[in-house]
């Protein structure tokens, strides 16, 4: 294991792609500020990567110059494939754990500096995810480095429930549309198991729920193929479950309707019953709305 870490393997193994595909004749890298803007990382870790591969042969700096020597070979790469989780995966699960959990509510202020520390990972990865975060519409920026997270209103928790129904309508219409042989199919009986084994015991699990709705929603949207559904799909979920998930009122029984709803849903699509896996979506779908504009303080539908 090098004594890199898995960002800055992962960024050297960029640089040596820019130096790789550098048009014939290129003496020298850009800048630094460049060279961050183009991988999209900091300049810190820029002057890592630039300092191994200086160390390698590949490059060499004379001042504020980067001259290239020669070009990187494949055994010059980091293997990557089995990293562990990077920094920006570890401090997105921790800012989600956060949410879930009900440890950050709306109105509630947090730092940067602060969430840095109690996750582990550097101010940058914190504000960069955070950044990217924001869109949502969950947090805002407030001065000095300060975030909140916020609460939305009843138009814009409909137009979210809308903008839901339109994806994974088409998304599941694109999965029974799948042949009988796609991988899809086992993965849905395999989800089928786990719901049932879940029902059964919905007592002492119910808290498992989340973890499925998201395996079985994930496979829905992903039948669809089109990255921008994919992209936008991914924001929407996150929005509608974590929302509900900050009031834990009748969290078991609103988990166990669910669950009934999904097997229902995993039984349409077994059966190739178009008609009927809409309805079942549209049943859930409407479900999630009801539960959504309830517990997502004091709204109602």
């Amino acid at each position: 294991m090098s004594e890199l870490s898995y960002l800055l393997q992962q960024s050297t193994n960029k640089l040596m792609d820019l130096i790789k595909n550098s048009a014939p004749g290129t003496l020298h890298l850009p800048n630094d500020f460049s060279l961050a803007r183009d991988l999209g990382i900091s300049r810190t870790t820029v002057r890592t990567a630039i300092t191994h591969l200086c160390n390698k042969g590949i490059l060499k700096r004379e001042g504020n110059i980067k001259l290239i020597l020669r070009s990187p070979d494949q055994s010059d790469y980091f293997d990557i494939s089995n990293e562990p989780s990077t920094k920006e995966e570890q401090f997105e699960k921790y800012f989600l754990s956060l949410i879930s959990s009900g440890k950050l509510l709306p109105g509630d202020r947090f730092s940067e500096l602060d969430l840095a520390k109690k996750s582990n990972c550097i101010t940058i990865t914190v504000r960069e995810f955070l950044i990217k975060f924001s869109h949502t519409g969950l947090i805002k920026k407030t001065p000095r480095a300060q975030w909140q997270m916020v609460e939305f209103d009843v138009a814009f928790a409909e137009e979210l429930i809308s903008f839901r129904k339109i994806l994974e309508m088409a998304s599941i219409r694109a999965l029974l549309e799948r042949p009988a042989e796609d991988l899809v199919w086992g993965e849905l009986t395999q989800l089928l198991k786990e719901h049932k084994t879940l029902l059964a015991d919905i007592d002492s699990r119910f808290n498992d729920f989340p973890a499925l709705d998201a395996q079985l929603h994930r496979l829905i949207q992903s039948a669809s193929g089109n990255r921008f559904i994919n992209q936008f799909f991914n924001i929407v979920t996150f929005i509608c479950h974590y929302h509900y998930q900050w009031d834990k009122t009748d969290e078991k029984e609103r988990n166990a309707i669910a669950v009934t709803e999904h097997i229902d849903l995993i039984n349409n699509l077994l059966s190739r019953d178009i008609a009927g896996s809409v309805m079942s979506l549209e049943k859930h779908l409407n479900t999630a709305q009801r539960t959504l504009m309830r517990s997502a303080h004091g709204l109602t539908d």
